[in-house]
């Protein structure tokens, strides 16, 4: 993550004053090393935080006269199993909207774009060091990071207070989905059309893995909403995650944990995700769920990209099909990571995920390399 050419602030500088107060007083315990990205990302907050009220008289007013023209379509999955790919894929179509890499950061400063996004590109790679995806203020990204600037009620808070991820949980994903929340449809909703009113969009196209396991949540605000699931070998996407996890956390934390305690968690909200998703999507009305695997997708994604507009969306693909074909051949040539691994360590993770590998009928991926080791 050293490509990152960022300054020692936390992604925290989007909230407002308060929001941010009460995410660290909730986090509770911050390293003493951490002291200096506190005071400097505070600093920022407070330099940012008027440019809230411009969007408050002017993108707040908007939205509350606009609504969406189609219903969204949410991209459901854990890290690592496919969705950055099938959501980048999807919003080639010029009738797609999503909330945007900038957006994700400064959800309440969307009429200061012309300020805030030529700072942002000093500070951006052109690619995401995890994989080469390619990077942009005004490409796709997904929204969680932007309700963690709006709202203490955002799993991705646990990227900054790993030790309380269970926590998060309860606060951002069971009290949202019972309803106990007071705030979070709003919020939730009113980003949304900020989003729509951005990309000027037909549809919204949305991707965030933690609505993996927000099914009653966003079936409670968007009822007749699609859902497209993608699924990929769960020894692949464990891997991929803690790998990714270990790289990008320490850019993030306010106290460290240690790769065993990474590792652990990983495998925690990898079975909780794939069991709320189990549990839920029984309640998605008939017709508006679609699931895929990854490897079949990534084997032909131009036929289930057409199977998608005409099963799940019910939309013609005509307008989106140059689009489509110019960002796949684009991507023709791109590496999978593979994963070097002792017998020992392999079966102990094949027996930790021997639930999920029989429900999918995955046996060891092709992405692991088996090392003669006796661990």
């Amino acid at each position: 993550m050293s490509e990152f050419r960022i300054p020692p602030v936390s992604t925290l500088i989007g909230s407002g004053p308060l929001n941010f107060i009460r995410v660290l007083h909730d986090g509770g315990r911050i390293s003493p090393e951490f002291y200096g990205k506190l005071l400097l990302s505070s600093i920022i907050v407070s330099a940012v935080s008027p440019f809230q009220l411009i969007d408050h008289f002017t993108w707040d007013r908007k939205v509350k006269h606009k609504s969406l023209e189609k219903p969204p379509l949410f991209i459901l999955g854990h890290w690592r199993s496919g969705t950055t790919f099938l959501h980048n894929l999807l919003c080639q179509d010029p009738r797609s909207g999503y909330v945007s890499t900038f957006q994700s950061l400064f959800p309440g400063q969307m009429a200061s774009q012309w300020l805030f996004k030529p700072l942002m590109k000093m500070t951006m790679p052109e690619k995401r060091p995890s994989d080469s995806v390619k990077l942009g203020v005004d490409l796709p990204q997904e929204d969680e990071f932007a309700m963690g600037n709006l709202t203490p009620e955002s799993f991705y808070h646990f990227f900054y207070f790993p030790e309380k991820y269970k926590h998060y949980r309860r606060l951002a994903i069971e009290s949202v989905n019972t309803g106990d929340s007071k705030s979070w449809d709003d919020l939730y909703s009113n980003m949304l059309l900020k989003a729509a009113l951005n990309t000027r969009a037909e549809r919204l196209v949305v991707k965030n893995p933690v609505n993996t396991a927000r099914i009653p949540a966003l079936l409670r605000v968007y009822p007749d909403a699609r859902f497209l699931f993608i699924h990929r070998n769960p020894v692949t996407t464990v891997l991929s995650t803690i790998k990714f996890f270990k790289a990008v956390m320490p850019t993030l934390w306010f106290h460290k944990v240690d790769d065993a305690f990474i590792e652990e968690m990983v495998f925690d909200n990898f079975d909780y995700m794939m069991r709320s998703f189990e549990e839920h999507k029984k309640s998605i009305p008939a017709g508006n769920l679609m699931e895929i695997g990854y490897e079949d997708f990534e084997s032909s994604p131009a036929l289930h990209a057409l199977k998608i507009y005409s099963d799940l969306l019910h939309d013609d693909i005509t307008p989106f099909k140059e689009k489509m074909n110019e960002y796949l051949s684009l991507q023709k040539g791109h590496k999978v990571n593979s994963y070097g691994i002792g017998p020992m360590k392999l079966k102990k993770l094949m027996t930790r995920l021997d639930f999920w590998m029989e429900k999918g009928g995955y046996g060891v991926p092709k992405e692991v390399e088996i090392k003669e080791t006796n661990t």
